[in-house]
């Protein structure tokens, strides 16, 4: 009877013991990784902090919740328009970076602060502007390395992110007009290279307008020459036309700025 007693009494100290340990792993989300990682255990890193710059930088702290250390050699990004993945933009940076483990597990170790690190790239922009995707497009970022296990970890540590960052300030639309007068025909250039975003990404779209011309958009270059034909002259006295100029300027997040203009031509 003593011996059965004992027998029971063993395993209800084993059954407390085995509680406690998985008390203590169940912070460090040990079983989603399979019970296999309680032997064998991988870094769990978690984000305690994350900035967007209006520049499409993002500044970011990261910290170990296990006795862990990592070793981190880059980030990957995955881009979607909406919700629809566009694998062709999807990039690898490669940066070396070090976390340090936790005292114990379940607990934040030392943060590792990230910062400076840019969200698109210029296949990003140039999908952007190609698509007029604005503030469309965004990313999940992960964080890739190493733990001093041995594992080849890719963590996501931060998913929907603006690829472009945040930036509500119109761009500024400036023309200049090469000659602003003249006898017709008359060869005129007009140049939008004045244009500014600030200091956001830049101007993704010019759209030129030349109403007596034409009612649709007449260029989409940032310069360009227009002949101004004696039959713009109405009605055809040697008083000259005035020829007006609008352009609609579009920054990489949407916003827009518009600026007008004109040119005097005469009969010889």
């Amino acid at each position: 009877m003593q011996y059965k007693y004992k027998k029971k009494l063993y395993k209800i100290l084993f059954i407390v013991i085995l509680l406690s340990f998985i008390v203590s792993l169940v912070g460090c989300d040990w079983f989603s990784l399979g019970l296999l990682n309680i032997f064998d255990p991988q870094a769990q890193i978690r984000l305690s902090e994350l900035n967007i710059n209006d520049d499409g930088t993002v500044d970011m702290k990261i910290f170990s919740l296990n006795q862990v250390e990592f070793i981190g050699s880059g980030f990957e990004f995955d881009y979607y328009q909406g919700a629809s993945r566009v694998t062709s933009l999807d990039r690898t940076v490669g940066a070396y970076y070090y976390v340090a483990p936790s005292s114990s597990p379940g607990e934040a170790g030392a943060e590792t602060e990230i910062t400076g690190l840019y969200l698109y790239s210029s296949a990003v922009l140039n999908y952007i502007k190609l698509y007029s995707a604005f503030n469309e497009i965004s990313c999940d970022l992960y964080i890739v390395g190493t733990d001093e296990a041995g594992h080849d970890l890719k963590i996501k540590v931060a998913d929907g992110l603006s690829a472009l960052g945040v930036d509500n300030t119109p761009p500024e639309a400036i023309i200049t007009i090469i000659p602003s007068e003249g006898d017709c025909p008359l060869t005129v250039i007009f140049d939008g290279s004045g244009s500014n975003d600030g200091e956001g990404i830049g101007i993704a779209k010019y759209e030129w307008y030349l109403p007596q011309i034409s009612s649709s958009v007449i260029s989409t270059d940032i310069c360009f020459s227009k002949e101004l034909s004696c039959s713009l002259i109405i009605p055809a006295t040697d008083s000259g036309e005035v020829i007006t100029v609008s352009l609609t300027v579009t920054d990489y997040h949407g916003n827009e700025d518009a600026a007008a203009g004109s040119v005097k031509i005469t009969k010889p």
